[in-house]
């Protein structure tokens, strides 16, 4: 097996990761993609290049500096594309990467070392962790308005 096709498992099985329930500024499903798209040669899928637009909109809209302006003080003229150092990646190194992303899908370690009902439901106070759990389930989408905030801090319901 070669070091390309290992990438390709690679990124196969990272494409089968579910998407981030709380957005971030970098997804690491997207940039890991990215990176073994490179390293095996593989052209990058559409869905990748599609959320790094969303990304650079939203930089743009974040920072209100000429990115180019900086980049000709701080580097040279030419732009050069990341390089992922290929010769690093053989194939030794490929395969067990590839058992750690497999593992990682397959939850193999949250599986073997399954937390009790006891953590997800304290007897001190267990409207905390659901709430919690609620919250991250959503996204972090929902915001709690200043009052709900007020009412949840004074009655001591987590």
């Amino acid at each position: 097996m070669s070091a390309n096709s290992t990438a390709k498992k690679i990124v196969s099985v990272l494409q089968q990761l579910p998407v981030d329930k709380v957005k971030h500024y970098a997804s690491f499903k997207y940039a890991q993609i990215e990176r073994f798209c490179n390293i095996g040669g593989i052209p990058i899928p559409k869905a990748v290049k599609e959320e790094q637009e969303i990304q650079e909109k939203k930089k743009q809209v974040l920072i209100k500096l000429d990115a180019a302006k900086l980049k000709r003080m701080i580097f040279s003229e030419t732009e050069e594309k990341p390089d992922y150092q290929k010769n690093l990646f053989n194939e030794d190194i490929l395969k067990q990467q590839y058992k750690s992303i497999k593992s990682i899908h397959e939850n193999k370690w949250g599986n073997y070392y399954a937390i009790s009902s006891k953590l997800h439901e304290p007897k001190g106070n267990p409207n905390y962790y659901s709430r919690l759990l609620g919250d991250i389930n959503a996204g972090g989408q929902k915001k709690e308005g200043i009052f709900t905030a007020f009412k949840t801090i004074i009655s001591g319901r987590y």
